[in-house]
Parts: C-alpha cells; structure tokens; sequence
C-alpha cells in the first residue's frame, strides 16, 4: 500500500504534467485517467481515516 505522502506526490506531479507539458492527446487521456485515480485512490485513504 502506497503511503498518502506518496499519493499527494503523484496527483502533484500529474497536475503539473497536464499543465506544462505538450502531450498528444492519448498521452493526455493517460495522464487524467491516472490523475483521476489517484485522487479517488487519495480521497478513499481521508474517508478512512475519519472514520477510524
């Protein structure tokens, strides 16, 4: 299981990809699935940690 620092890092680093990089466009749809994955994966982590 991936620690939630690492999380954030990787949303971090997506973010940026998509904003300062030229991407063709499946290159873009690859990095916003992933960018999408790992905010779910990020907001499942906070859901349960409130309820613990």
């Amino acid at each position: 299981m991936k620690d939630i620092r690492d999380i954030y890092q990787e949303i971090a680093e997506q973010r940026a990809e998509l904003a300062s990089c030229i991407l063709t466009r499946k290159e873009r749809k690859e990095t916003q699935a992933r960018l999408e994955a790992a905010l779910a994966e990020a907001e499942r982590r906070r859901r349960e940690d409130m309820g613990a």
